[in-house]
């Protein structure tokens, strides 16, 4: 069959071609693809699949219009194969293919409710059962226990658009290279980044606890220094056994946890799994706070997850731990 496909080209942002297979709107607070474009509405504009392979393309309202080939959309329109969509600075081009073909090649949207859209952790967590080379992990051709770290920059769609492209590309840029330097300095690894999502695993629980608070004491920092670039980064961490295929490709129960986990965390706060906090706790050094019973959506069962009091935690202290 062929597959109706739409590749989105935001200003400064990297490229994503998506399967359109329904409806689907666009805009700075879609029910389904967000877009950091300044210049892009709310909702801002609405493509449709057609049974023929074209697609309707509907404005929805938006202060800045939308065109296909350069002609302002006024009532529905119908689109080909290679037209060309505009909202705002983005573009939407519609092309065909061969679904069966390259199926990795397309990304489809998943059927979250529109009320609950995918963060920046979702997105990042749903990527790391395709194409993650065990090595990448330090854990070369067999499985093992580790704690898998997840993080995110709090309200950044938000932010994104009120900083604009370039001051939202730097911060970015800073930030990753922030990430990196505590991951490294404690011997972890970074396993995929999307924009402003990580996922980080570590072979020691505690040193994945040092690396997450070294991150939030810098970002305190930072914000005190900068109070116009400051940004709050929330967290989640959880320990199990990660699974390793004959492809060296990574899954497991346990990576959806941490997941999990870091979706519920608070901007600035470090969240952690009973697991985690009965392994890292046994020195007496580490405060643990508002512990908590919750569900995890699509974990079976109850979690009991508690926050890590970081700020109590003497930035020498954390230094002497990866020297």
């Amino acid at each position: 069959m062929d597959a109706i496909l739409v590749t989105v080209r935001a200003p400064q942002r990297q490229p994503f071609t998506l399967v359109l297979d329904r409806r689907l709107e666009f805009g700075r607070e879609g029910d389904r693809i967000v877009v950091a474009d300044a210049q892009v509405s709310r909702r801002h504009a609405a493509l449709q699949p057609e049974s023929d392979g074209g697609v309707l393309v509907y404005d929805l309202g938006s202060s800045n219009g939308t065109s296909v080939d350069g002609v302002r959309v006024e009532a529905p329109e119908l689109a080909i194969a290679g037209a060309v969509v505009r909202i705002g600075n983005t573009l939407l081009e519609i092309g065909n293919a061969t679904f069966e073909a390259r199926p990795a090649d397309y990304t489809q949207i998943d059927d979250r409710p529109p009320d609950h859209p995918p963060t920046s952790i979702d997105i990042v967590a749903e990527s790391v059962g395709a194409g993650v080379p065990a090595h990448v992990l330090g854990v070369e051709h067999e499985a093992g226990t580790l704690t898998i770290v997840f993080s995110d920059i709090e309200s950044s769609t938000t932010m994104a658009v009120a900083l604009g492209d370039r001051a939202w590309f730097d911060l970015l840029r800073d930030h990753q290279a922030l990430v990196s330097a505590h991951v490294g300095a404690h011997r972890g690894r970074i396993v995929k980044h999307q924009g402003d999502g990580f996922m980080m695993c570590f072979r020691s629980a505690r040193a994945a606890l040092m690396s997450s608070m070294g991150i939030q004491r810098d970002l305190a920092g930072q914000a005190e220094a900068e109070p116009s670039r400051a940004i709050l980064v929330r967290m989640g961490l959880h320990t199990g056994e990660v699974l390793v295929g004959d492809d060296g490709d990574l899954f497991g129960k346990h990576v959806v946890v941490a997941a999990r986990i870091a979706g519920l965390a608070e901007g600035g706060e470090i969240l952690v799994s009973s697991l985690v906090r009965q392994i890292a706790e046994a020195r007496g050094d580490l405060r643990f706070v508002a512990s908590r019973e919750v569900q995890l959506r699509g974990i079976g069962g109850v979690e009991t997850v508690s926050g890590v009091d970081w700020s109590a935690f003497s930035a020498d202290h954390i230094a002497r731990e990866h020297r």
